[in-house]
């Protein structure tokens, strides 16, 4: 509704000015939002770096309740490892994909997700626009057997069965697995120089945190598509400029009025057109991360209305 809509839009302008951290006032009104005064607190949350950039990061918290599956006698049995696969992203163009994923050396424990459809998206402007995939997963895959200590294989593959090649891999170390990561990590084997991430998250989480985050994750991926995309226009224009110099100097070398005034229309034309496309990129960032904060809390105030507050309260 519009309250979910100007809140998801507070956040996306609070956190674009650098307001990173979540005050109390914040979680406070989600809690109350989602009907949950009296939960129980969590454990404290603890971002650490991953790789050597800002662009990843992960969370490590108190876990909470896993899952529960049914065992061959009918009985219920508690996974010893439960992965979300939440996204894929930057990954070569494919029309439907999956993800594999083994524990390291024990083949029969592969597992996978559905096949799901994937959406094109455009980065870059100009001569240097690129079109990648992404693609919404959000699936559980289940260990019923873990043994502490082992790291965990992840292959991205296309649902074609003629093409075998794997689109993307990497494998979530066990120190990794143990602080129940929650992040992107980038993946190898893409073969044209592309970058291409996939977003995971080990173990069940509270659910007012893991809609905290998921909101985060959210600003963070538009705040970085519109870093990107400035980026991309300020080179652009940069370089439209640097031309427009030398085709106006050799004008006024040729003493010709005429390519003067063909070279400044030109190059005006060129960078409106960068700027232009640069707004209308920006625009369709905001506008999917909005909506995808506004589905997240939709769905979080959803699941503790069917379980009239149990989810949110559980410890």
């Amino acid at each position: 509704g519009l309250d979910t809509q100007c809140f998801s839009l507070f956040l996306l302008v609070s956190c674009s000015l650098g307001c990173w951290i979540w005050p109390p006032c914040l979680l406070l009104t989600l809690c109350s939002a989602m009907g949950c005064g009296g939960s129980k607190s969590v454990g404290a949350v603890e971002t650490v770096s991953t790789r050597g950039d800002s662009n990843a990061s992960s969370t490590m918290l108190e876990r909470a309740v896993s899952p529960k599956t049914q065992s061959e006698n009918g009985e219920e049995a508690t996974p010893a490892l439960n992965i979300t696969v939440l996204s894929i992203e930057g990954l070569r163009c494919a029309d439907i994909v999956f993800v594999e994923a083994e524990i390291e050396g024990q083949p029969a424990s592969r597992v996978k997700t559905p096949t799901v459809p994937g959406r094109s998206r455009m980065h870059g402007i100009g001569a240097g626009a690129r079109e990648t995939l992404t693609a919404d997963l959000k699936f559980d895959l289940a260990f019923q057997e873990y043994t502490e200590g082992a790291a965990i294989n992840f292959t991205v593959r296309d649902s074609d069965p003629t093409n075998v090649e794997a689109l993307g891999s990497f494998t979530l170390p066990a120190v990794m697995v143990q602080s129940q990561y929650w992040g992107k990590i980038p993946m190898a084997d893409q073969g044209d120089g592309s970058e291409a991430w996939l977003e995971v998250r080990v173990g069940e989480w509270h659910i007012l945190v893991e809609t905290a985050q998921e909101i985060t994750n959210a600003i963070s991926d538009a705040v970085e598509d519109i870093q990107e995309t400035v980026a991309d226009a300020r080179a652009e224009i940069t370089d439209v400029v640097g031309e427009t110099a030398k085709e106006v100097k050799q004008g006024m070398l040729d003493r010709s009025q005429s390519e003067v005034d063909e070279a400044m229309s030109q190059g005006c034309a060129e960078a409106s057109d960068i700027a232009n496309q640069a707004v209308r990129e920006v625009k369709d960032s905001v506008a999917d991360n909005v909506g995808e904060i506004c589905q997240v809390i939709d769905d979080a105030v959803q699941e503790v209305d069917e379980t009239n507050g149990m989810v949110c309260c559980k410890c």
